[in-house]
This record gives structure tokens, sequence and C-alpha cells, in this order.
């Protein structure tokens, strides 16, 4: 057990460590403040959204629903979740070879994986339930017990998603392995199961029950597809002792039961996996010569394409965008919105929210991290660093391409006038050349080239974490015009100009202290 701990240790010291971007000076000072911060601020968030959610429960006396919607919803994110990191954590991680030559059994490595995964979606679980559960405690008002028996499951909520997404990751990531275009199929599964997501979303929706009736059926649709939720509402809302234990049971004894099975096939799994086959038919063809940045953009653009991950976690918000656009030959506008006034404000709030979609799919990022130990061999071509710049950036732009078709449709469908469908075309554009810049020069601010997992730096990096946060900060300043006494169409056109003259002053920082920090790195 003591090996398991130190394992499972160093395992979450170097990830916290590589997230955070910590030196060793300053490691210990700055790990536990930045931790907190964090769960602070998702906390605030989960508290606010389950708040206005509880409210509106309260209205027609099914407040009793939240602390179960929460959890179902929480574990259907932690399978999307950890399904893409199944791959890097218990299998296929980088240092697997040095993992293994360790004088610990596989029995222990397997264990500390497992325990490792366990407590990341642990601590996620807790940001977002322990906000919900005091949501509820101060619109119940439920006795004690709720508080006991809702954190003693806690503690249990996340076995049986880690089950269930280590299955389907391990599935696709073993199934994509056989064939040719691994990460293509990878990809294209991944994206189908959120789409599929969405679908069900949008026939739910297409409802004209109230809230309440809404997340009743929605809660026995969970119940029906994940039995747990009914066990869970029993115990933290009805106190049920037997019901407590049963989840408790259930859950603990399939991760047992599953931790058991992997350790058998761990090494089988691993070998598989992380085994490269290589079939090609030579064939003689001309050489084509191409210009330095056209050759970097091909180069960026291939290393972007070969990691699943990358795309999924990139390229999300242009696809949840497609999907809408496309929906929308499919539905009626008029009834679907409620009414001309909510069109309206949809003309108002599209360009931000295409914009905010444009900022989700930031490529630059991450982009010098992945690099890695490799990241000699592109500094030493010979290239200036504004030409690899450029190829990074251009990434960025394809990614985000789709929106002006996607901009199209929403202007044709939504009726609106030119300066409006400029506005709505142009702002998601500028948008995404502004975080492609921006997200470029944190990248460089923050570097992690000794990355074991790309889930690390793709999606635990602290530079992911800024324009996250900071995407949704700059597209809220906008809708304060909103509730002002001014046309908001004017109000988007000084807003673009703006955020176009910001862009040029990053650019202009890039091109200069960008390429100084890029030499020394």
């Amino acid at each position: 057990m003591k090996k398991i701990m130190r394992l499972v240790g160093i395992q979450l010291w170097a990830m916290l460590s590589d997230t955070f971007s910590l030196n060793r000076k300053r490691k210990t000072k700055a790990l536990l403040p930045g931790i907190l911060l964090f769960a602070l601020l998702i906390g605030f968030v989960a508290f606010v959204y389950c708040y206005g959610i509880g409210m509106s429960l309260l209205m027609f006396d099914s407040i009793d629903i939240l602390p179960v919607l929460v959890m179902s919803v929480i574990c259907f994110l932690l399978i999307l979740t950890t399904i893409n990191k199944v791959k890097g954590t218990i299998f296929g991680f980088k240092d697997y070879d040095m993992v293994m030559s360790l004088p610990v059994s596989t029995g222990s490595i397997v264990a500390s994986r497992l325990l490792l995964l366990y407590g990341i979606n642990l601590f996620f679980t807790s940001i977002i339930m322990i906000p919900a559960m005091l949501v509820y405690q101060l619109l119940a008002k439920p006795g004690i017990q709720f508080l006991i028996y809702g954190l003693i499951i806690l503690l249990f909520i996340p076995l049986i998603p880690i089950i269930a997404a280590s299955v389907l990751g391990t599935a696709i990531a073993y199934a994509a392995s056989r064939f040719r275009h691994s990460n293509v199929i990878n990809i294209i599964i991944s994206f189908g199961l959120i789409i599929g997501i969405m679908g069900l979303s949008m026939s739910m929706g297409d409802s004209e029950e109230g809230l309440a009736q809404i997340s009743r059926l929605l809660t026995d649709k969970v119940n029906n597809i994940y039995p747990l939720s009914s066990l869970y509402l029993k115990a933290v809302i009805n106190y049920d002792v037997s019901a407590l234990l049963l989840f408790i049971g259930i859950s603990l004894a399939s991760f047992i039961i599953y931790s058991f099975l992997i350790g058998k096939v761990f090494k089988k799994i691993n070998t598989s996996i992380m085994s490269v086959k290589f079939k090609s038919k030579y064939k003689k063809q001309s050489v084509k010569e191409a210009s330095p940045v056209k050759a970097l953009f091909r180069k960026e653009l291939k290393r972007y394409f070969s990691s699943s991950l990358y795309v999924l976690n990139t390229a999300f918000g242009i696809v949840l965008l497609t999907i809408g656009a496309i929906a929308l030959f499919f539905i009626d506008i008029e009834q679907t919105m409620g009414g001309p006034m909510v069109i309206k404000l949809m003309r108002n709030v599209m360009p931000i929210g295409m914009g905010f979609c444009t900022m989700m799919c930031c490529t630059t990022m991450s982009s010098i991290s992945l690099e890695g130990k490799s990241l000699w061999i592109i500094k030493s071509l010979p290239v200036t660093s504004k030409q690899i710049f450029l190829a990074k950036i251009g990434v960025n732009m394809v990614v985000v391409s789709p929106i002006i078709i996607d901009g199209i449709i929403f202007c044709y469908f939504f009726k609106t006038n030119l300066i409006q469908s400029i506005i709505t075309i142009l702002l998601p554009l500028i948008c995404a050349l502004f975080i492609a810049v921006f997200g470029l020069i944190l990248n460089l601010s923050l570097p992690n080239l000794t990355w074991t997992s790309e889930t690390i730096v793709i999606k635990q990096s602290m530079p992911t974490f800024i324009v996250t946060f900071s995407s949704m900060f700059i597209l809220a300043l906008p809708l304060i015009f909103l509730v002002l006494p001014f046309d908001f169409v004017y109000a988007l056109i000084g807003y673009s100009l703006l955020m176009v003259i910001v862009t040029i002053i990053l650019y202009r920082v890039l091109i200069t202290w960008g390429d100084k920090r890029f030499r020394q790195l």
C-alpha cells in the first residue's frame, strides 16, 4: 500500500506542477493557493447555476429533484471527460516503459493509476456537488442527515462513471489502433457521441412542459439508464440507510472487480495500443516544393489531426455551432424561440455566442507545449519565429473557418439586415484571431515541455484555464449595452474595432517579445 500511495503522490504532484507551471522554488507556496482558487471559482459558478435551477424548481414544488439531477449530470460529464483520459492515464501513457521498470508489481501500478483517476474525478465532483448540496440546504431546509448522507455518498459517486468511461475509452482506443488512421476513427466516434447527446437534448427540449416536468422526465430517463440514481434519491432525500449501503456496496464492489480485471490484461492492452503497425507501398512521385510558412502550416495541421484529444478539446465549439446551424433547417424558429422579441434578442446576441464558440477553439494555447522535447527540431529549421507563429495561428483559423458558412445560415434564418450580417460573420473571426494570438503568447509565457501525457497540456494547463475564463469575461463585456439606451449593433461595431486594435497590439508583442522568448526555450 505504501508503494501505491507513493506512486499516486508522484503522479499527482507531477500533474499539478505541470498544470500550474511551477518551478522547484515556488511549487510548495503556489500549488495549494492555485488549487483553492480554481476550486472556489468553479464552485461559485456551480452555486450560481444550481441556485437558479433550484429557484425554478421550487416554484413548481419540485426542489427534491435538484440533488439527483445534478448528480446524474455529473456522472454523465465524468463519463464524457474520462473517456479521453483513459488513454494516457491507465493505458498508453508516455512513460510506460520507465514505470514498468520500477521495482513494484503490476498490480501496484494499476492501482496507482486507477486511484489517480479516481482522485481527479472526485475533486471535480466535489466542487460541483457540494455547492449543489448547499443550494438544496438553503432552499429545501432538510435535516442534518441530508448533509451527512450526501457527503458520505459523494466519495462513491465517481466509481461507476470511471468504470463506464474506462471500458468505452479502452474499447475506442483498442478498436482505433486496429486501423491505419486510428485518430480519425477516434475523432469520428467521439464526435458521434456528442452529436447523439445533442440530438437527445433537442428532442427532449421540443416540449411545452414546464421546467419541473422536464426535470422529472430527465430524472426518470436517467433512472432507467443509470439505476443508481434512484438509490441516491432514496438515500439523500428519504434518508434510506439500506439504499445508502446498497449504493456504496454496488459502486465499491464494481470498482474492485474492474480493478482486478484490468490488472489481468494491463500489459496486453498497453502492448496492443502502443504498438505501431506499418504498411506501405512505395510509389515514385515528384517532390513538391512549398514556401516555409506553407510547409510549416502543413506540419502543424498534420500534428493537430494526429491527436484526437487535441481535436476534441479545441473543435467542440465549432462542431456545436455547426450542428445548431444545420438544426435550423428542421425547426420552426418563431415557434421554437417563442416570439418576435426573443428572435430580436437572438439577432443581437448571436455574434457574441458565435464569438464564444470560436474562442473555445483555441489551438495555440498548447501548440508550443505539444512540441515537447522535440522543440529543438523546429528551432533548428532555417525559418523565423514569425513564420512558425503564423503557421500555428493558421491552423487555428482553419479550424474555425466553418464559422463563415454557419454565420451565413444563421443570418438567413434570423433575417438579419446587412450590418447585422456583417457583424455576425466578422466578429467571430476577429475573436478567433485574437484568441489565437493571445493563446500563443500565454503558451510561450507558461510552456510545459516535459509532459508525460497530452492531457496535461491540452486540458489541464494554466494557459487552458486562462483562455477559458478570460473568454467568458471578454465576451460578457458587450452584453452590458443590452440594458443601456444604446443601439446594440453600433455597440458591437465599436467592440469589434476594439478587438481588432487589441489583436494588433498582441501581435506586435508576439513577434517582438515572443521571438526572444521562443529562442530562450
